[in-house]
């Protein structure tokens, strides 16, 4: 099973090799910025736990990042008018969609399904004794 740490990983080397190419140092920064340890964020609450995962789009470096991770902000961007590829545009969010990662996420959740329920049937087990 995939770790959160390695799927944070995952998300981060996907999301640097799909921003954009010509934009300087944004596949740099992003790279060397956002930490695993950083990037995953396990809320437990009443009704169960969450877990969140967060790129910075934009690091110190380069916060032009934003401009192509939401397309809304600059015109320029949204209309494809750059030296950029318009395929590049929600380079984070097309990272998070990606196949591998979300198999990652998929295993993740049913081995800790599966853990869970291992543990549900070792405690009635250890009733009935």
């Amino acid at each position: 099973m995939a770790s959160l740490a390695k799927i944070a990983t995952k998300i981060k080397d996907l999301a640097a090799a799909k921003a954009p190419v010509k934009t300087g140092n944004l596949k740099r920064r992003i790279a060397d910025f956002n930490r695993p340890s950083g990037m995953v964020k396990e809320t437990k609450t009443k009704d169960g736990t969450s877990i969140e995962f967060s790129l910075d789009v934009s690091p110190p470096g380069a916060e032009y990042g934003k401009f192509w991770n939401d397309p809304t902000v600059s015109k320029t961007v949204r209309k494809g008018k750059t030296k950029n590829v318009p395929k590049a545009i929600n380079f984070a969010q097309k990272a998070y969609d990606d196949p591998s990662v979300q198999k990652m996420i998929d295993d993740y959740v049913k081995t800790i399904q599966e853990d869970i329920a291992d543990q549900i049937v070792k405690a009635l087990n250890d009733l009935d004794r």
